[in-house]
């Protein structure tokens, strides 16, 4: 497994317990900013589960882009056929 994909993998999880069903009122826990300082996503108590969100996701889109080819990538990949 590369490194981009233990990121993604890692990310994963993160997002998992950020966007999973909360109250309100509840706080991102401790481990979670711990771990999102470690993978270098900015936060601190004050910011909404709403922009870890958002920033996780485009840290995600970013890399999924990297560890995964698109059909532009030159004459090494083909698109698959249409029906």
């Amino acid at each position: 497994m590369s490194e981009h994909e233990r990121l993604l993998a890692r990310l994963g999880k993160i997002l998992d317990q950020v966007a999973r069903p909360h109250d309100c009122e509840e706080a991102v826990p401790v481990e979670v900013h711990a771990s999102l300082r470690q993978i270098g996503v900015p936060c601190d108590e004050l910011t909404t589960r709403e922009e870890l969100i958002a920033r996780l996701w485009a840290c995600k889109r970013s890399l999924m882009t990297l560890t995964q080819p698109g059909w532009g990538g030159g004459p090494r990949f083909t698109p698959p056929t249409a029906a």
